[in-house]
């Protein structure tokens, strides 16, 4: 017997699905196939069995898995496209090696940016016509007339659309991050279950109280860092030359705690990443440096890393290479110049629209608040994007 079961939204959160999928193997339901097109899966009906299931994807990888994988008990069940199932009739304790999650990282991110993209796009179009909206509703003498026309159904099934759009698109937007960083923590969590990496005790939130009351936990913010990542650098390593020993960062990045030790030599690297995979953290863990900070957001994927080193070494660099030094400040600065253009081409735009409105009519103080808004958020966005590229030129420089 052949059940059929639809799941639109599988692939956003494919732990969920697994479970899900563990689930139907203990109620009798084993998986023999799934449409990618219809969103539906596919099960033969035998004897309840619990198994665990593990979801891939790899545009190379083949009709058989690796042998690391086979030895630990793993069997493909299904390849469709670039995705594949596998399952393992071990517990989860047990099991050593599971198929990689990166290959489903990378996938989502490009997703993810799609429907991001998609978000940004409407939410300033938005803040376009609402500005626009608000300027001719606050304007003195002007009057809105709304006219009946048969045509309105197409004006109405247009909004329609494009509500849902944005709606799908934010939903989307959220389900695949929360699902990527979930997928990112599970490797850490089973390389500190079977002891691959040795995690560092932790303050509870009562002791970190305690030594803040007492003046041994420092607290310092610091905001729009990363619109100048070389002067953060400079500012941590300087707080460790003076006894202020970085214990931790807030999630959002802008709050540094600081226990008082004693002096050390640290170099911080601030270093930004469009797409930052598994191997990346690895590949520098395994050099030596330790991960201090890693942002939640995807568009904004910064790492802070830290190592420290003796009196008599020089101070140790994660880009050795100048060119490549260069390079990544030159992506800092145009990855910014492209998320706050246009903004300040909206804003502008909303501002020209103002002053020529003033010019015909008598302003009013709604329209003097909208500007004066306007104003400041062209400033702010265009600093930021000033900054960036001051960095690029102080690195550039520093290199020549």
């Amino acid at each position: 017997m052949i059940k059929k079961v639809l799941r639109p939204f599988w692939s956003y959160d494919v732990q969920k699905t697994e479970k899900w999928l563990s689930s139907m193997a203990e109620d009798g339901y084993f998986l023999v196939k799934v449409n990618r097109v219809t969103r539906c899966f596919f099960f033969q009906q035998g004897e309840p069995k619990k198994l665990m299931y593990r979801i891939g994807y790899d545009k190379m990888q083949g009709e058989s898995l690796s042998k690391g994988l086979i030895a630990e008990g793993w069997t493909k069940v299904l390849r469709t496209g670039n995705w594949f199932v596998t399952v393992n009739e071990k517990p989860l304790e047990q099991i050593k090696t599971s198929p990689v999650r990166e290959g489903i990282i990378k996938h989502n991110r490009i997703i993810m940016y799609i429907f991001g993209g998609i978000v940004f796009y409407f939410s300033i179009m938005a803040v376009f016509f609402l500005s626009i909206f608000g300027l001719i509703l606050f304007s003195g003498d002007s009057q809105v007339e709304v006219e009946e026309s048969p045509y309105w159904i197409f004006t109405y099934l247009y909004f329609g659309a494009v509500i849902a759009t944005f709606a799908l698109s934010l939903y989307s937007v959220i389900k695949i991050h929360r699902t990527n960083k979930k997928l990112m923590n599970e490797k850490i969590n089973r390389d500190v279950f079977f002891g691959k990496t040795q995690g560092e005790k932790k303050l509870t939130k009562l002791e970190e109280k305690q030594l803040k009351s007492s003046g041994q936990l420092v607290k310092k913010r610091k905001l729009g860092w990363m619109y100048a990542p070389d002067k953060l650098e400079q500012w941590l390593e300087k707080m460790e030359e003076e006894g202020y020993n970085l214990y931790r960062v807030s999630k959002a990045g802008t709050t540094f705690h600081f226990l008082i030790g004693h002096p050390r030599k640290v170099s911080y690297c601030a270093d930004y990443q469009n797409i930052a995979d598994e191997s990346y953290f690895d590949i520098h863990r395994d050099a030596g440096w330790k991960n201090v900070f890693s942002s939640i957001g995807s568009l904004q994927k910064w790492s802070i890393w830290s190592r420290e080193y003796s009196e008599d070494e020089e101070r140790p660099e994660i880009y050795s290479d100048k060119t490549n030094q260069l390079k990544h400040a030159r992506k800092i600065a145009i990855a910014y110049t492209c998320l706050f253009l246009p903004l300040i081409i909206a804003y502008i735009l909303n501002l020209g629209l103002s002053i020529e409105l003033i010019s015909i009519k008598k302003v009013d103080k709604m329209q003097i608040y909208s500007m004066i808004i306007m104003l400041l958020a062209i400033l702010t966005f265009g600093s930021f994007s000033i900054r960036t590229w001051m960095y690029y030129g102080r690195l550039k420089k520093r290199v020549g």
